[in-house]
């Protein structure tokens, strides 16, 4: 593939060079803000597990499948993303499956070179803005400065909070973030402890913030919490993306999962069987969520 060869969709730019693929989304007021907001990312090849193309009856689609652990916003993500603001997706014209399916075989032809393409990464392999950043929630305000996150709390914060005198969090003190996509009332950003995870509520958690009421919103907490996740990997030059207990925490927790249908628990487990067969859990860690899940049936 040549050097700089762009493919132009409706929703970014995808510019490729001999080692990576740039991306840049478009700006306009009709796309959604979570990618308006990144703007643009760098992609290594490396970083890449798959390319898949898709028509069917909309605009074709190219999709890419990065592995596990090698991109900070994607392991925060945990899947949680709609399709429209998924940042590693270019939506063509209907004309252009074709264009799809080729790129797709010229992406998966630079990951066969790649003998670890199908192996979780031990680092990761795309960068993310670990600039100093602020980010506002329902119960209080976060504050990130390179080296730890810091909280504020708000009046409508729990009396635990207030009484707390911890505030501040050293990224060596930290394992890992949990993100839970904001909703109308509902929603949270985790710091997540080094050693046992607490089951305190995140209402409760000083390690947490709370969204909801349109605050915390997807485009500004997402990119928060995947630069917090990055910064603490740099902390700790001997911790790895994946392959950790510290770092499968990040998985979603049973826990913490409120008002899950019948479905849903049967979905989760099926998807932690897949990630036990991937070899990213261990039996024990797979029975253990597991159990967590079947005690809300």
């Amino acid at each position: 593939m040549g050097l700089g060869l762009e493919l132009t969709g409706t929703n970014a730019t995808w510019v490729f060079e001999d080692d990576r693929i740039e991306i840049n989304y478009s700006s306009g007021l009709g796309h959604p803000r979570l990618l308006r907001k990144l703007k643009h990312r760098t992609i290594p090849y490396r970083a890449i597990s798959r390319a898949t193309s898709a028509g069917g009856d909309g605009n074709p689609q190219l999709t890419l499948h990065l592995r596990p652990g090698a991109d900070p916003l994607t392991e925060v993500a945990a899947g949680q993303l709609s399709d429209d603001s998924e940042p590693h997706q270019i939506e063509l014209e209907p004309n252009q499956q074709e264009l799809a399916s080729y790129y797709a075989d010229h992406i998966n032809d630079h990951c066969d070179l790649n003998p670890d393409s199908g192996s979780p990464a031990a680092r990761f392999l795309v960068e993310v803005d670990q600039t100093p950043r602020r980010l506002k929630g329902y119960d209080g305000e976060a504050t990130f400065d390179g080296a730890a996150v810091e909280f504020q709390w708000h009046p409508d914060a729990s009396k635990v909070k207030h009484r707390s005198p911890k505030r501040r969090h050293e990224l060596t003190e930290l394992a890992g973030v949990e993100w839970v996509k904001p909703g109308l009332t509902s929603g949270h950003v985790l710091l997540l402890p080094r050693g046992e995870r607490s089951d305190v509520p995140p209402a409760d958690d000083v390690r947490a913030l709370l969204f909801g009421f349109g605050f915390g919103t997807t485009a500004n907490s997402l990119p928060f919490a995947a630069a917090v996740l990055a910064a603490i990997q740099q902390a700790q030059p001997d911790a790895t993306a994946l392959g950790t207990s510290a770092n499968r925490l990040m998985l979603p927790a049973a826990p913490q999962q409120t008002g899950m249908s019948r479905e849903e628990i049967l979905a989760t487990i099926r998807e932690l069987g897949q990630l036990h067969a991937d070899g990213i859990l261990t039996q024990e860690e797979f029975e253990q969520k597991k159990r967590e899940l079947l005690d809300r049936l």
